[in-house]
This record gives structure tokens, C-alpha cells and sequence, in this order.
């Protein structure tokens, strides 16, 4: 008994051994249960003839029964949606294998495609929107994905990236293009009483970030333009007819317009041109006045002119921007020291019948040759003292004169301004040294002042560092030659600097700069 019951143990070993048989018309029939998942890879790889990089996290068992012979495409297809079933996905790389992975972060790695994809199998696809936003479209489409999938909208948007598998990027391809159908109209609406712009800010004030229609008041005219659903539209149109009605009322014969950033002295003049373009027949002339303690401007006219001027105040009066302009203003002289030159010295040991040569250029700036030859040469010859030839100077110079020497070469080289190159050494009986040197100076220029200046955009700003002094231009003789007297002029001497400043829109700045440094 037990014989027979080992024998049935080892002929089913051998079926999940091999799972997949081939039929008589060449198709393969795959069933198995409990088989290992990486001998189901291995068997789809040999069936395919496909290459699998396996993720080190796939394991598990799967069970599969089928009846009827499979192409060894569908062997893959149902391999795919058996990946699947486990929380794994088949990913293709640029190379033309297969990524075997696990599906919760497989969105970054899924081919892009521009369908839906293959089967079983995680891909990347772009929906473009032509009147839904994005983001809301994104909501609606969430629920229907994959737990794993990845469904990207910004707002305001025209495009929806998804990441999932195909049947899904079909279910989204078809929510958006059920939802993705324009429906909003446009609607235009005439005002009798109020300023376009003004209603334009209040609905939008009410409507919050992102209203359900738009809305846009039409320059040059008295018309709002509205977009969205006809439903929408028709209960902001009543409301916006019922505002104008009680336009009239609301606004008396006079308008007090405060001002924020300009100058009422300056703008009053400006409005006083404009005024007889607002004249009409059998109606009272329309004026305007500045009260200059409250900086406000007082309109009289009709409701019409008076909407009219004061969206001209506030498109006039706006802040205007600053510009801090800071400068640095030198007197240079052209008159600069620049040295170049060679040092060099030549002289024989003790009882050499070398004579000595040598050229040493003194002075700030410059490094002292001898001193260096010296110091060097003696530091030589106080290493080789216990004899030779390489001691006589050493024995020539005492442990004060040789630090002496010493401390003269160390500040003839840290005085030295410029670029110096050298080189002391002996051959034989003969010593020698020699430096080039170039020293490059400029002592006359003088920072003369650091001045800054803030001012606004087209306003000029000047700074002055100097006096208002009086300079005598004439004298003459009164009647008869008696009662002389002289005539004086009053100008400005010392460091004066100047600049207008031009801001483009982009935020380019151009200056106007004059500097002028005089004096008597």
C-alpha cells in the first residue's frame, strides 16, 4: 500500500513538473495546480520564446486548468493576466525583454503608449481634454482605476496622464469622452446704469477661485461677456440685470475718488483736458476739483461721466515702482608706476679669482638681492661647517651677521608688491643669484564718494556733496557813474550725481546718468 501511494505522489510531481503539454495541432494546453511561479515563468519563456527579468520579490504557487490548445501568444496573454492575478506585472524594456515585478510602484517604469496597450500588461497613456478641466475629470475617473494605477490632472488643465492596465485606459478613455462635451454657451449682457469692470470685480469677488462660468467686461463699451452652462448663466445674468437697475440710485451728482500712490497737483491737470470730451447739450458741464489734505479728487457730472473719469483716476493711479541706485564715483589718475627689471649677482668663494658683479635695484616695492644671495648662501655654508670648500662662508660670516642677513631677506620679500622670480645657488667656487621683478602700482586714484539715491520710476533724484555758493557774473555803475554794484549767480560745487530711471513693463531698467565733480 504504501508502494502505491508513493508511486501516485511521483506521477503527480511529474504533471506540475510539466505544465504545459502540446497538442497534436501544435497549440499548448496549460493546466496545473499548486505549481512553483518562477517553473511557470520558466515554462512561458520556453513556450514564447520570450527573455524574463525576474523581480527577487515573485514567488508564490499559481493553479491554472485549461481545456482547449493555446497559440503560444496566448500562452503569453493568459501568463500576463495570471502575473496579475498574483500583484505582479509584465513590463517590456527598450532592449526587448520583460520585466516581471510587483505592481504598487509600476506606474514609473510602464511604457508609454498611444492606445491602450497589451494585455495584462502596465502602460502610460496621455488623454487630451478640449473643454473639461483636468482635475475634475481626474475625480471622476479615479474610482474606475486599478488600486495601483496613477491617474495625474493639474487644474486648469487640458491633459490627464494614467498609468494602468489596458482595460482600464479604455474605462478612462471612455468617462472622458462622455464627459468632454461642450456645453457651456455665451451669453452677451448690456448695461444701462453701471461700469462694466465694476460689475466684472464684484461677481468675480463672489464667484470664488474657480466660478462655473467666466466672465469678462468688453473695453470701450458697455457690454459683460459670459461662458458656461445655460442654467448658470441665466441666474448670474439675473443678477447682474437687478445691480445695474439700482446703478442709478446708488450714485449722486458728486464722486469722491481717494487716491493711493499719485499726486492729485499733478493728475487734476490731466483731467482738465479731458473734461470737454464729456460735454453734452442741455446738460451741466462736468468739473473736477483736488482737495489736497485728503489727496482726493471730487467729480461733478453725470453718472456717466463721472464712471467714465474715475476709471481713468484708477488706471492712472497705481504704484508706481522704486529704484534703489547706488554708485561708486573715483577719481583715477592715468599716471601708474610699472617697473620691470632684472637683478643679478656674481661673485667667487674665498681665494677665487672670480671677480664680483652684481646689480641690486633698492626701493619700496622691490626685493633686496644681496640680503637674499647672503642669507642663503650662509645658510649653506653653516650646514657644511664640519669642512670642505662648501664651509667658507659660513666660517667668513658670524651667527649675528647671518641673522641679520636673514631677517633683511624675509622683509625684502614680504614688502615686494608685484611678481617676482628667482633663484640663488653655487657651482664650484662661484655664487651667484639673480631676480626678475614686475611691479605694477597705482597710488593716485581716490574714492571721492559712494553715493545712493532712491526715487521712482521716470522721476529724477539727484545727490550733491558740495555747496550752493555765489559767483559773481557782472558789475555795473548806476546813473551818472555813481551807486556800483555787482551781480551773483548762485551754482552748485563738489560731487554731484544725477540719474532718471525708465522701468519697462518686463522690469528692464534704463538710467539717465549725468555725474559732475567741480570745484574753485
Amino acid at each position: 500500500m504504501k508502494k502505491s501511494v508513493a508511486a501516485l505522489l511521483a506521477g503527480a510531481a511529474m504533471c506540475l513538473a510539466a505544465p504545459l503539454t502540446a497538442s497534436a495541432q501544435g497549440d499548448h494546453i496549460i493546466t496545473m495546480q499548486g505549481a512553483n511561479i518562477r517553473a511557470f515563468i520558466d515554462d512561458v519563456s520556453k513556450v514564447t520564446g520570450r527573455t524574463f527579468l525576474v523581480d527577487p520579490r515573485v514567488r508564490g504557487e499559481v493553479t491554472i486548468s485549461s481545456e482547449q490548445g493555446l497559440s503560444p501568444e496566448e500562452v503569453f496573454d493568459v501568463f500576463a493576466n495570471v502575473m496579475r492575478v498574483h500583484g505582479y506585472t509584465v513590463i517590456p524594456t527598450p532592449t526587448g525583454e520583460y520585466r516581471i515585478t510587483l505592481i504598487q510602484g509600476a506606474a514609473q517604469e510602464s511604457p508609454f503608449v498611444t492606445g491602450s496597450g497589451p494585455e495584462g500588461q502596465f502602460a502610460t497613456a496621455i488623454i487630451t481634454l478640449e473643454h473639461v478641466d483636468a482635475a475634475e475629470a481626474a475625480k471622476l475617473i479615479k474610482p474606475a482605476m486599478h488600486a495601483q494605477g496613477v491617474l495625474t490632472g493639474n487644474p486648469g488643465g487640458r491633459i490627464i496622464v494614467v498609468s494602468d492596465f489596458p482595460e482600464n485606459l479604455r474605462k478612462a478613455r471612455e468617462i472622458v469622452a462622455a464627459m468632454d462635451v461642450r456645453k457651456a454657451v455665451i451669453e452677451v449682457v448690456r448695461l444701462e446704469n453701471l461700469d462694466p469692470a465694476e460689475v466684472e470685480g464684484a461677481i468675480r469677488s463672489l464667484a470664488g477661485s474657480r466660478p462655473p462660468y467666466r466672465i469678462a467686461a468688453v473695453p470701450g463699451t458697455k457690454n459683460l461677456m459670459l461662458e458656461g452652462e445655460p442654467a448658470e448663466l441665466e441666474r448670474v445674468r439675473k443678477v447682474i440685470v437687478q445691480i445695474d437697475a439700482q446703478g442709478v440710485m446708488q450714485r449722486g451728482p458728486v464722486t469722491i475718488v481717494p487716491l493711493r500712490h499719485s499726486n492729485g497737483e499733478n493728475l487734476i491737470g490731466l483731467l482738465n483736458t479731458l473734461l470737454p470730451n464729456y460735454e453734452r447739450e442741455g446738460e451741466p458741464a462736468p468739473t473736477v476739483a483736488h482737495e489736497p489734505g485728503s489727496n482726493t479728487i471730487v467729480i461733478s457730472a453725470t453718472p456717466e461721466t463721472q464712471r467714465a473719469l474715475e476709471q481713468t483716476i484708477r488706471q492712472i493711479d497705481v504704484r508706481r515702482p522704486q529704484v534703489l541706485v547706488e554708485a561708486i564715483i573715483v577719481e583715477v589718475s592715468d599716471m601708474a608706476a610699472r617697473d620691470l627689471g632684472v637683478q643679478f649677482a656674481l661673485s667667487g668663494a674665498q681665494g677665487s679669482s672670480v671677480p664680483f658683479i652684481g646689480t641690486n635695484f633698492t626701493g619700496q616695492g622691490r626685493p633686496n638681492l644681496l640680503a637674499l644671495t647672503g642669507a642663503v648662501v650662509g645658510s649653506q655654508g653653516t650646514a657644511g661647517d664640519s669642512g670642505g670648500e662648501n664651509g667658507t662662508a659660513g666660517r667668513l660670516l658670524s651667527g649675528e651677521q647671518l641673522g641679520e642677513l636673514r631677517t633683511q631677506a624675509i622683509n625684502s620679500l614680504t614688502g615686494t608688491r608685484g611678481i617676482g622670480i628667482g633663484g640663488v645657488g653655487r657651482q664650484g667656487d662661484v655664487v651667484f643669484g639673480a631676480i626678475v621683478n614686475a611691479l605694477e602700482s597705482d597710488t593716485d586714484s581716490n574714492v571721492l564718494s559712494t553715493p545712493f539715491v532712491t526715487t521712482l520710476d521716470n522721476v529724477p533724484a539727484s545727490f550733491l556733496v558740495g555747496q550752493d555758493i555765489p559767483i559773481r557774473t557782472g558789475s555795473s555803475l548806476g546813473s551818472a557813474n555813481q551807486n556800483p554794484f555787482q551781480t551773483f549767480e548762485r551754482r552748485e560745487v563738489g560731487i554731484k550725481l544725477e540719474v532718471l530711471p525708465q522701468i519697462s513693463t518686463d522690469d528692464v531698467i534704463r538710467l539717465e546718468i549725468k555725474q559732475e565733480v567741480s570745484s574753485l
